[in-house]
C-alpha cells in the first residue's frame, strides 16, 4: 500500500495510506512505499501486487573468530540471490539462495505483510535445503539436511531509505552426512541450530532499483557455520555477518 504524507491538526508529520490509484509520482508518496506497493523490496516488508517481482543479488562475510576455527582465518564471502514473486493482498512468494561451493542453502516459503503508516511489519516462513560439499584437500564430505526458517521483520519507511529489522529462527533436521563409503546421521544433532538478528539499509533510487546494505549477529551450532571442522559440535558460536548487494 502507498503512503502519503499529510499535516495533522496539531501540525505533526504522519504517514497515511494513499488512495487506491493514486498515481505513483503523486507528492507525499515516499519512495519506499511506492516501491514496496509496486515492485516489492527483497528485505523491508512489502506487500506487491500480483506478478510483480524483484531479484536481488549481493554477497555475505561471516566474520567467525579464527580461535574458534582452530586458526583458519580465511573464509571465502557467499554469493546470495534473493527474489520476491507478489500475490496481492499482502502475501508474496520468497526464494534465496547463497553459495560459497562448500556450504550452499536454497529457501522457498510465503510471506505476509502490512504497513502501519511510516511502519511495517512481515511474516515469513520457508522452508529449503542445506548442502555442504567438500571433495578436495584430502576431504570427500557431503552433508545434506532439510532447513526450516520462520521470520519476522519490522521495517521503517524513511523517505528514499527503508530500515528493516529482522529476526530468523534456523532450524534442520534429519542430517545425513557421508564420508567417502560412509554415511550416517550427526551424532549431537539439534532441531534448533541457531538464530540471527539483522538490521537492512535499502536505498530506493528514481530508476526504480535498489542498493542494500546489512549488519548483524549469527548465533548458529558449529555445524551450520563451519560443518566441515566440526561436524557433531552442539556447541553454539555467535559472530557478525555482513550483507551487501543489488536489487532490480
Amino acid at each position: 500500500m502507498l503512503v502519503l504524507v499529510v499535516l495533522t491538526a496539531g501540525g505533526e508529520l504522519r504517514a497515511q495510506p494513499c488512495p487506491a490509484g493514486t498515481p505513483s509520482d503523486s507528492v507525499g508518496c515516499t519512495a519506499v512505499a511506492r516501491q514496496a506497493s509496486e515492485q516489492g523490496l527483497v528485505f523491508h516488508p512489502s506487500a506487491p501486487p500480483l506478478s510483480a517481482f524483484r531479484f536481488g543479488i549481493g554477497g555475505f562475510y561471516d566474520a567467525v573468530d579464527p580461535q574458534v576455527m582452530l586458526g583458519y582465518k580465511f573464509r571465502l564471502p557467499q554469493l546470495s540471490l534473493d527474489a520476491r514473486y507478489g500475490l496481492g493482498a499482502g502475501w508474496s512468494l520468497g526464494a534465496h539462495l547463497n553459495s560459497m561451493f562448500v556450504t550452499s542453502e536454497l529457501l522457498v516459503g510465503g510471506s505476509f505483510a502490512q504497513s502501519l503508516g511510516p511502519w511495517s511489519y512481515e511474516l515469513k516462513a520457508s522452508v529449503g535445503l542445506y548442502v555442504g560439499k567438500l571433495g578436495q584437500f584430502g576431504f570427500d564430505v557431503l552433508l545434506l539436511a532439510p532447513e526450516y526458517r520462520p521470520e519476522l521483520t519490522v521495517g521503517y519507511d524513511l523517505g528514499s531509505i527503508a530500515l528493516s529489522l529482522r529476526g530468523s529462527m534456523i532450524l534442520m533436521g534429519s542430517e545425513h552426512v557421508t564420508v567417502g563409503d560412509v554415511s550416517g546421521g550427526l551424532d549431537n544433532s539439534r532441531l534448533f541450530v541457531g538464530h540471527s538478528e539483522m538490521l537492512f539499509v535499502e536505498n530506493a533510487m528514481q530508476n526504480g532499483s535498489v542498493w542494500y546494505f546489512g549488519l548483524g549477529l549469527m548465533t548458529t551450532r558449529a555445524y551450520y557455520a563451519f560443518w566441515v571442522m566440526f561436524p557433531d559440535s552442539p556447541a553454539l558460536y555467535t559472530y557478525p555477518r555482513m550483507v551487501a548487494g543489488y536489487e532490480f
